[in-house]
């Protein structure tokens, strides 16, 4: 077995040590860089984040906790959690991402449309009018599990929470969050509508 010696080491070390998992996306693990977002100039962690993995680990983080995946879901554009308002891109990069997880990786048919008064559609995308899950039980298209995301943030960081919910029994059959620290992009995408 070959030794490797001390400087090989370093050297492996410094190489590798920038590089992180999406895992392991934690603002101590990275610097702060100049942003220009609204006309004002703050510093985002200089991180990447990989939405196409993130919306693949949501969605099996989700259905590990169901007996059968569904054949269908109704999935709605991600939200801010104190508005229930989509108002970014982010909020579309999310559940554009997530969608792509649940058809190319699980072969899951995705409803995009307005199933109940409670699911709107406009220029903002289809969100969830309601933090009552009884009032979005709906039998119209034969759905009966939708796939909800919000997200909060701050300049530090911004916390995603995606939920299976049971439309029928209004039971969370699985859920998942994440905290990423802020990025330039992710502000980048908060700004835009």
């Amino acid at each position: 077995m070959k030794r490797t010696t001390p400087f090989a080491a370093l050297a492996l070390i410094i190489l590798f040590g920038g590089c992180q998992k999406q895992g392991d996306l934690e603002a101590k693990h990275y610097a702060k860089v100049p942003c220009d977002v609204n006309r004002g100039i703050k510093e985002y962690y200089n991180v990447e984040v990989d939405y196409i993995t993130l919306a693949h680990e949501a969605i099996s983080a989700m259905l590990k906790t169901i007996e059968t995946v569904p054949s269908k879901v109704l999935v709605t554009d991600f939200v801010d959690l104190t508005s229930l308002e989509n108002f970014s891109q982010l909020g579309y990069v999310f559940s554009n991402s997530v969608k792509n997880a649940l058809i190319h990786q699980y072969n899951i048919n995705v409803i995009e449309a307005e199933v109940s008064k409670y699911f709107k559609i406009s220029g903002n995308g289809l969100k969830i009018l309601s933090r009552d899950v009884n009032t979005i039980r709906t039998q119209s298209f034969d759905v009966t599990r939708a796939v909800v995301g919000t997200y909060t943030y701050s300049d530090e960081e911004i916390i995603i929470f995606v939920k299976l919910i049971d439309l029928e029994t209004g039971i969370i059959e699985g859920s998942f969050a994440k905290k990423l620290p802020m990025n330039c992009e992710m502000m980048h995408l908060l700004s835009r509508k």
